[in-house]
């Protein structure tokens, strides 16, 4: 394992929902927006900050939790790693989505 211990806030905005994603030094290096309606995703968009990698893994965090709340999230996510492995960034993103699920899951309760 990377050692990298994934992070995720949440914050109520009316019915909207936005979860920060952090891991080793918070940063914002990408946003996400998504809206789920009937079981799809009826919009998505995504951003990243120059030099930042973290924009397509917003994008699936994004997505995943638009589908299950079923109404409009927004990611914003900074994880840092130092020089990573490829296989320690495929943990890292192992560790945030299953931290989103675990996120999610606690929302629902």
């Amino acid at each position: 394992m990377s050692g990298i211990e994934i992070d995720i806030r949440r914050v109520s905005m009316g019915r909207d929902v936005v979860f920060i994603v952090t891991g080793g030094t918070a940063h914002l290096g990408a946003a996400a927006v998504a809206c789920g309606e009937d079981g799809r995703i009826v919009h998505a968009s995504a951003w990243k900050l120059p030099g930042h990698r973290e924009e397509e893994l917003a994008a699936e965090l994004a997505a995943m939790a638009a589908l299950s709340l079923g109404r409009t999230v927004a990611v914003l996510a900074g994880i840092h790693l130092d020089r990573p492995t490829r296989l320690e960034i495929e943990e890292a993103v192992a560790a945030a989505r299953s931290r989103m699920r675990q996120a999610l899951d606690e929302f629902s309760c």
